[in-house]
């Protein structure tokens, strides 16, 4: 009986891959389809662990759900809180044993502060930095409202989740770039693991490498939504994942994922799954195997610009790079902040090198890449 409902709701998962990507209204009616099954697999087998790898464009959003017990990894950028939150209800979630704040990037907490608004959350893990955002301010403020108070991470520390254990893996000393000092943890059900590590860098990698914890992963939340600047050769060695799954957003501005990360899946022939590809992407683990509500990707198509200038597009694609001509200006985003400015908006100036980028799209364009516009300026 259990087996046969598992049959049926696999074949309405299928379903969200089939759905064209530009065809965003019938995708989210699909997933909310989805997820009413998907409920009603939870209430029926809840021994059974699932992890949801949630579509929430260039961001990262990871909900785990194992016999009652429920933690959420990251919550997407600031425009994502309330559609996290209403997928969390439509999955039975009505408080959270766990949630994990990566770190303090835009594109990870920026929709925590919803969701530790809406629901009652036992343990908030995060480090012991701070952030001069507004991401990270409005976080702060609702942990305050809500006396919550933050758990550090502490490398080689255990929880129970369900039937589930996770451990904490890094960081196992502060960095001065904050992606390495993200949270990441080892996900144990049964037989199987899963590895995640929010946008650690190579550093972070290299002290987990080096750490006498176990990193071996049957799925690896890919870091940093696929970017070379993580995912280094000894990490993913010591790994050894069959299965990888990459969360960002389609076209996304930075390029993610890079075809350096790309490569060396391949090379080790692993599995990946990608939310700008798929949506939505779960992971059903019984604890002897893993089930998934869709087929592996198998384009291997890199997030960086072809010679149009587009994102992930290549000489042959048809299009237009964009351009004055076709209604194209020039804007500056803050990688940090998620938001996009005029260039003389005075918040611009303020802008570190590091999170500045211009680009030359049309308003649609920019907007589409995930960024909001800047309330001072209005562009």
């Amino acid at each position: 009986m259990v087996r046969t409902m598992l049959t049926v709701i696999l074949a309405f998962f299928l379903t969200i891959s089939s759905v064209p990507a530009g065809n965003a209204a019938e995708k989210e009616r699909t997933v909310r389809e989805v997820s009413e099954a998907q409920q009603a697999q939870v209430r029926e087998q809840a021994e059974e662990l699932t992890v949801h790898f949630l579509d929430v464009g260039q961001g990262d959003c990871t909900l785990i759900t194992c016999k009652g017990a429920a933690m959420l990894i990251d919550a997407g950028d600031d425009g994502q809180g309330t559609r996290v939150q209403k997928y969390l209800m439509e999955q039975g979630v009505r408080s959270l044993d766990y949630v994990v704040c990566t770190h303090f990037d835009a594109d990870h907490i920026g929709g925590m502060d919803v969701i530790l608004y809406k629901f009652d959350c036992d343990r908030i893990f995060m480090t012991d930095g701070e952030s001069d955002t507004d991401a990270y301010r409005d976080l702060a403020a609702v942990m305050e409202d809500r006396a919550y108070e933050r758990t550090l991470p502490a490398a080689g520390e255990q929880y129970e989740l369900g039937d589930a254990v996770f451990t904490i893996v890094g960081p196992a000393r502060s960095h001065d770039d904050d992606n390495n000092n993200s949270v990441a943890l080892l996900l144990t059900h049964g037989e199987n693991t899963f590895l995640f590590t929010g946008d650690a860098g190579e550093e972070e990698e290299r002290d987990i490498v080096k750490g006498d914890l176990s990193v071996l992963a049957d799925v690896y939340k890919v870091g940093h939504h696929g970017s070379r600047t993580s995912t280094s050769g000894d990490l993913l060695e010591k790994i050894s994942p069959a299965y990888a799954v990459i969360s960002c957003g389609g076209d996304n501005a930075y390029g993610h994922p890079h075809q350096e990360t790309l490569d060396k899946l391949r090379e080790m022939d692993v599995q990946v799954f990608r939310t700008d590809e798929q949506g939505t992407i779960l992971a059903v683990s019984d604890g002897e195997k893993i089930t998934w509500n869709c087929s592996p990707s198998d384009t291997w198509k890199t997030g960086e610009p072809g010679e149009s200038g587009r994102p992930g597009q290549t000489a042959d694609e048809e299009g237009e790079a964009a351009s004055p001509e076709n209604g194209a200006i020039t804007y500056v985003c803050n990688r940090n902040t998620g938001k996009f400015h005029n260039p003389d908006c005075a918040s611009v100036s303020k802008i570190t090198e590091k999170n500045k980028l211009e680009l030359t799209v049309t308003r649609e364009e920019v907007t589409d890449m995930g960024y909001v516009p800047c309330r001072n300026c209005n562009p």
